[in-house]
């Protein structure tokens, strides 16, 4: 009899059993994929992987002609091998965080036959006390054409690529293939970034464009086949049609044996991670969320782990926060609508960021009408790295003083969001340079 049972070796999963085998229960986990799940093999590590790759080949050019350098950089298709390499190596290590701390591993989808009993593809039983639901999400996809995880683990360049979808995922791959040679047509219902800001969508609408990519925004697509795309407005051709139209919850077989509440975005949960069923907890992309990310799900796992041992620990949203990892990279945490009062500072008027010729994008700050930080964007190099301090700021409701009077490093990307801050109070000396 096991203490708890985790379904899903993904970033929550993994994270979850290795977590609660540290404090000493005796967990099981079933996986019938990979370890790592969508994150590590056909999400974050591989399209980042590639994105610092297309990144590096357009990045180089611009530093040469911005240094006076004269450099000359290739695309090798031993980046695609490479990619595998660190997939593969990241991949076990997440087995082994588990079963170092003592997890007990199984194989297969873990189909819940009873209360407390669970069933291998193998008809090995496993029985347990308390269950943790963490098998993630698979892509919405029609029959036949390739899926964004598919398309991040191809092992060519395309001539042609048709991306449908202006979310996250379209857009970066639709600037990854692009850059590494591809002809790439995105297409879209709406607007791409829909939920993000217009500024951020005008950097990125410009980057793509510069990048050769057509976005076709507003095009209903009528229907989609492995090499065609049919919309109102027309018929579009490409080696690969690639759908990026968004994920679907994967529920266990069986889970119908407790009294969760599962809804089409996925399981309804408690900000503990708890469901409707006190002896059930789901964390991932399994649940109904606003924020599916991976660093989303692995904090999820860690609130999940301590309200099953006890200790009160709720998830809060609105301090997470989300990147978009093209170039230029959007970074978002909190919500624009609860500040009063906002401060941008551009990157142009940045030291660091003139040195490096790295002078697109911006950060914007808002703050409420105590002046306590309660949203950040970040749109430009690095983003991924400096809304983590906008991050904290919100979490801990840092005010817009305390942020202008803090000494950043000079000089350095981050000073952007000092000054900002210091707008407020007309402190902000690099904007006359």
């Amino acid at each position: 009899m096991y203490d708890v049972l985790v379904i899903g070796a993904g970033s929550a999963g993994y994270v979850a059993a290795s977590v609660l085998a540290r404090q000493k229960l005796n967990v099981a986990v079933v996986e019938k994929g990979k370890f790592g799940g969508t994150c590590v093999n056909s999400g974050c590590v591989p399209s980042i992987f590639l994105f610092d790759s297309s990144f590096m080949l357009s990045r180089w050019q611009e530093i040469g002609d911005y240094k006076g350098l004269d450099v000359k950089v290739d695309f090798s298709n031993s980046t695609f091998s490479k990619r595998d390499d660190v997939v593969s190596y990241l991949s076990s290590a997440g087995r082994s965080l588990i079963e170092n701390a003592g997890g007990h591993v199984y194989k297969g989808s873990g189909r819940i036959i009873d209360k407390g009993v669970a069933e291998t593809d193998e008809g090995e039983k496993i029985c347990f006390k308390k269950l943790v639901v963490a098998s993630g999400s698979v892509p919405k996809t029609p029959p036949g054409v390739m899926s964004e995880d598919e398309a991040v683990n191809l092992e060519y360049v395309p001539k042609d690529m048709i991306v449908v979808g202006g979310g996250y995922a379209g857009v970066e791959i639709a600037q990854i293939f692009s850059r590494l040679g591809s002809s790439v047509t995105l297409i879209t219902r709406s607007r791409i970034m829909k939920g993000f800001s217009e500024k951020a969508r005008e950097y990125l609408l410009q980057s793509l464009e510069f990048d050769g990519v057509q976005v076709k925004e507003f095009h209903e697509v009528k229907r989609m086949s492995e090499r065609e795309v049919y919309t109102e407005n027309g018929t579009f051709k490409g080696e690969v049609v690639v759908s990026a139209t968004g994920r679907t919850p994967l529920i266990p077989e069986g889970l119908k044996s407790y009294s969760v509440n599962v809804k089409e975005n996925g399981i309804i949960v408690r900000p503990t991670m708890m469901t409707d069923d006190p002896s059930v907890f789901a964390i991932g992309d399994v649940v109904d969320k606003p924020n599916k990310t991976a660093h989303s799900a692995m904090h999820e796992a860690i609130v999940a782990s301590y309200n099953l041992i006890g200790k009160k620990l709720e998830v809060k949203y609105n301090c997470i926060p989300q990147v978009v990892y093209t170039d230029p990279q959007i970074g978002v945490v909190g919500s624009a609508s609860r500040a009063v009062k906002f401060a941008e500072f551009p990157f142009n008027a940045v030291t660091r960021a003139t040195i490096a010729g790295m002078r697109d994008g911006e950060v914007r700050i808002g703050f409420n009408e105590k002046g306590e930080t309660v949203f950040g964007e970040v749109i430009g190099k690095n983003a991924e790295e400096l809304i983590n301090i906008i991050t904290l700021a919100v979490r801990h409701r840092i005010t817009a003083f305390e942020l202008a009077t803090t000494v950043f490093v000079h000089p350095s990307l981050s000073e952007g969001i000092s000054n900002a801050a210091k707008t407020i109070f007309d402190l902000d000396i690099d904007r006359f340079k």
